[in-house]
């Protein structure tokens, strides 16, 4: 392993990217709002914005597969590495999820009897986003505070 590689660089790379999300969805439910507060829903283009969003998503999670947030970690904390199959799975539920309520919400005759039915089926999804992500950041900092823990241990030996 380069002793040189900052693990601190990947953690923030880490969080910078999970900021690009928490964004997304932060533009994401302004939209919605300002239509509903309007009377105005707009599922079409509802589908097209979470289309983008979606993107995004599924590159973090490519991102995340190749452990290109992770390694580091992952080099320092190697037990770790068994979650990631976890993750995978995860990342292709929500995947999926997304993709189904896309397809719904392009469909002429869409399945939802109102614009905040829609929202609802849209929140319960991002719930189950912000959820994994949770998990995801808890990993990393229990595998860093493991790293620091082994590191100070030889330090003092």
């Amino acid at each position: 392993m380069n002793n040189n590689v900052n693990p601190h660089k990947h953690l923030q790379f880490l969080l910078d990217e999970h900021e690009k999300i928490i964004s997304h969805i932060r533009e994401l439910k302004d939209w919605w709002d300002q239509l509903n507060e309007k009377g105005l829903p707009k599922f079409e283009e509802m589908g097209t914005r979470v289309k983008g969003f979606r993107d995004l998503l599924a590159k973090h999670f490519v991102d995340e597969e190749r452990e290109g947030y992770f390694k580091p970690v992952f080099d320092e904390a190697p037990g770790f590495c068994i979650m990631v199959p976890d993750f995978k799975k995860t990342h292709a539920e929500i995947l999926c999820r997304m993709d189904d309520f896309i397809t719904q919400l392009k469909e002429t005759e869409h399945p939802f009897q109102s614009w905040g039915e829609a929202l609802q089926k849209l929140e319960e999804i991002l719930a189950d986003l912000r959820k994994h992500e949770d998990q995801e950041i808890k990993m990393v900092q229990q595998a860093f505070n493991q790293s620091v823990s082994k590191k100070a241990d030889i330090q003092n030996q």
